[in-house]
């Protein structure tokens, strides 16, 4: 029931983004190192576990065709078909009849490229082996087997050569900063859909809206550490809903799913603005006479003393004091679920510890203490009265 309750609460997407603001350190964090890694691999991988280098030179060879450019379509010598014909026997014989023996016919099959890039005319021959010698004679020897080709086919008055490059070492393409750039984003990317899906799931208490929503139970309050008058405004806010929700009872109870210490911490805040209310003299009763507070008592963890379920039942309701952004969300429930099975009645939540600097700027702005709190339970009551 509390799990359906949490999905269907909705996304408070001012929250997200603000949760998201305490935590902009790790998106950062996460793109640096993205870009350290990405890069890094980069260079790993072609400087450590590259291959051997390579060597390459390029010809340009002329096909001087037996026939007019109305016929070059129906040619057997197409740009589809140079890079196989290469590799058949009437070329790749003679090629290989004008290299040394420790070449191998499938090293000059590999290393043999042929295409047309534009004219039909203009073959390019391009030729790679990691060894510049190996490269030439081959280079040379696929050549000569070419113009031997334009003396012997039918098909072609001759075959020249144009133009060749000398063996070259193929430089690395260096794109360092590019997987650099590529890692930071993927990182970026990854670590803020990571957080906005943490934050979403996340069952933590940050804002009244969060107790009343999931819980169902009213939420007296925040109890801030802090002294300024954002401060003052959210214990003045705290008094007046406790004041309310506590009318005509004798004794009522702090306990927190978190740990003793949060409620004694909440404890001895409201005992200290409750004794400082009543020193102010404060008139809050329909009689104009100053209403006394009930002080609430502090128990313990029920998991360390079942007794206190015994004990709070005695009491006119129990007051939980749950801490801010403590990943707490199934304590809670389960803490109420306990609460609701002992008959102990509950008067609402408090929440302790908060970010102040988070709730100033949820709550619109640092001048929202300064302002009249916007009273909860009973004022608008007693103001028409």
């Amino acid at each position: 029931m509390e799990n359906q309750k949490f999905m269907e609460e909705g996304i408070d997407g001012k929250r997200i983004l603000l949760l998201l603001g305490r935590k902009i350190w790790v998106p950062i964090a996460a793109a640096f190192v993205g870009a350290l890694l990405g890069g890094g691999v980069y260079l790993l991988a072609h400087l450590l576990f590259a291959s051997q280098r390579e060597y390459e030179s390029v010809s340009k060879i002329y096909l001087n065709f037996d026939c007019s450019p109305q016929d070059f379509n129906e040619l057997t010598y197409n740009g589809y078909t140079w890079n196989d014909l290469m590799a058949t026997d009437p070329i790749l014989d003679y090629t290989m009849e004008n290299l040394p023996p420790e070449v191998e016919r499938e090293t000059v099959i590999q290393a043999t490229k042929a295409e047309i890039l534009s004219d039909i005319r203009l073959l390019t021959i391009t030729i790679t082996t990691d060894d510049p010698e190996i490269t030439g004679k081959i280079m040379e020897a696929t050549q000569a087997s070419l113009i031997h080709l334009g003396e012997t086919d039918e098909l072609f008055e001759s075959i020249e050569v144009y133009s060749t490059s000398q063996p070259q070492q193929i430089v690395w393409d260096n794109r360092t900063v590019r997987a650099a750039v590529s890692g930071m984003v993927v990182a970026l990317v990854a670590a803020v859909i990571i957080m906005v899906f943490y934050y979403v799931m996340d069952d933590s208490v940050y804002t009244a809206n969060d107790v009343e929503k999931r819980y169902g139970i009213p939420a007296i309050g925040i109890l801030p550490e802090g002294k300024d008058g954002f401060a003052e405004g959210l214990y003045k806010e705290f008094l007046v809903n406790y004041r309310y929700l506590s009318r005509g009872m004798k004794a009522t109870a702090l306990i927190s799913p978190d740990s003793r210490d949060s409620a004694e911490k909440a404890g001895d805040s409201v005992r200290k603005w409750l004794e400082r209310d009543e020193g102010n003299g404060k008139k809050t009763g329909d009689n104009g006479r100053p209403e006394a507070l009930c002080n609430p008592l502090v128990y313990g963890m029920p998991e360390e003393d079942t007794e206190i379920y015994q004990k709070l039942r005695k009491t006119d309701g129990a007051i939980i004091a749950v801490r801010f952004g403590a990943g707490n969300g199934k304590r809670m429930e389960r803490l109420l679920g306990n609460l609701k099975k002992q008959d102990c009645s509950i008067l609402g939540a408090v929440i302790v510890e908060p970010d102040e600097n988070f709730l100033k700027m949820y709550y619109i702005g640092k001048g929202y203490g300064a302002r009249k709190p916007a009273f909860q339970y009973g004022e608008g009551k007693k103001d028409k009265q």
